[in-house]
């Protein structure tokens, strides 16, 4: 189906929730209620513009949506790699109604990830698992990061985790400091807000990966079922939260696998789920 001038995109939906992916940008762009608002922020200057070259391209393009990235980021810098992010992506339907997307393999990382996104039957939850496999010859040691990106939220929120690095249940990215009206540090959480005039970044390393958004009273919530053993990006982070300042007016949830060492011919996998529910406004 068309949708917002991509063609060929694809919709899951049931009575309690639908879905939208785009395969040839390589993102799902829409979680929302049946008709309404949608969670996820899109770029309206982007809507519709098919990737360039990625070989040739100089530029991100943010896209907006949901997308995958390897981690940790500091390996690759900036900006990310355009034969993942932003390409398009082989599309699959499978009987049980699920979909999978599979990127090209990088040539730039030798990487290549793919996604199974399914609906539950009756329930306003999507679950979806995150896979990175390893195309080279020789083994390489990556994790899976996942990103939602959500229209300009009321709030957002993680739980907060403990430890060395995490003395107040979170930690705060250098050079990316919160304004101080921006958190709510509560004793199992942590609320923040976006904020228009600068960026920032916080992460936490909870035992139960938990991530959510309010806006509108809808509430977009994302789990990590199982939080794996193993040493994490960023110091430990295994849920991260960014805000970006205006014009651009969204958050993100980000989630992140650990750092595994994938052999040729390999992968490593992260599942999450994502919950959409009403919510009672003060």
């Amino acid at each position: 189906m068309a949708y917002h001038g991509w063609r060929d995109a694809i919709r899951l939906r049931n009575r309690h929730c639908e879905l939208m992916i785009v395969p040839d940008i390589g993102r799902i762009t829409r979680f929302a209620a049946p008709g309404g608002p949608n969670l996820l922020w899109e770029n309206p200057e982007l809507r519709g513009k098919a990737p360039s070259d990625p070989g040739r391209r100089k530029e991100w393009l943010n896209y907006g949506g949901d997308k995958l990235w390897p981690a940790p980021q500091e390996r690759w810098g900036w900006p990310p790699d355009p034969h993942l992010d932003g390409s398009p992506w082989a599309a699959r339907i499978a009987q049980d109604g699920s979909v999978s997307l599979t990127s090209r393999v990088s040539p730039v990382t030798g990487l290549r990830f793919r996604r199974r996104i399914a609906l539950r039957p009756d329930e306003a939850v999507a679950e979806l698992i995150n896979t990175l496999a390893n195309a080279n010859a020789k083994p390489v040691e990556w994790a899976v990061w996942e990103i939602a990106q959500v229209d300009d939220p009321d709030s957002a929120g993680m739980a907060r985790g403990r430890g060395k690095g995490f003395d107040d249940g979170y930690r705060a990215f250098p050079d990316s400091a919160a304004p101080a009206d921006a958190l709510i540090v509560l004793p199992d959480r942590i609320e923040a807000r976006r904020s228009p005039a600068r960026s920032y970044k916080i992460g936490a390393n909870p035992s139960k990966g938990r991530l959510w958004a309010v806006k509108d009273g809808w509430k977009l919530a994302i789990a990590v079922p199982t939080k794996e053993p193993g040493s994490y990006p960023d110091g430990g982070c295994n849920v991260e939260i960014y805000s970006n300042p205006d014009p651009l007016r969204y958050m993100e949830l980000e989630c992140l696998g650990p750092v595994r060492r994938i052999g040729p011919g390999k992968e490593t996998t992260l599942r999450t789920s994502w919950t959409l529910s009403r919510v009672v406004m003060p």
